[in-house]
């Protein structure tokens, strides 16, 4: 299971007709986003964003991804 990758868009251009961006400071594809702009928060998979994320949603987003990550410190059960 691909999980994706959250990011925020940091440039955008155009290359051969297809929309691109900086995502993290890696060429991501924005085929699927066009609308994507310079500091949208935007998920990204295989190298396309797939879905631009609303504040909360980015927010809701890198929280799962923080429980989900086990080199995160966890809070013990008492």
């Amino acid at each position: 299971m691909c999980l994706g990758d959250l990011g925020t868009v940091e440039r955008t251009w155009d290359e051969g007709g297809l929309p691109m961006a900086t995502v993290n400071d890696e060429p991501v594809c924005l085929m699927y986003t066009p609308d994507a702009k310079v500091g949208d928060s935007v998920l990204v998979n295989l190298g396309y964003a797939v879905e631009i994320l609303d504040v909360g949603r980015a927010a809701d987003a890198a929280a799962l991804r923080a429980g989900l990550n086990p080199a995160a410190p966890r809070k013990e059960n008492p």
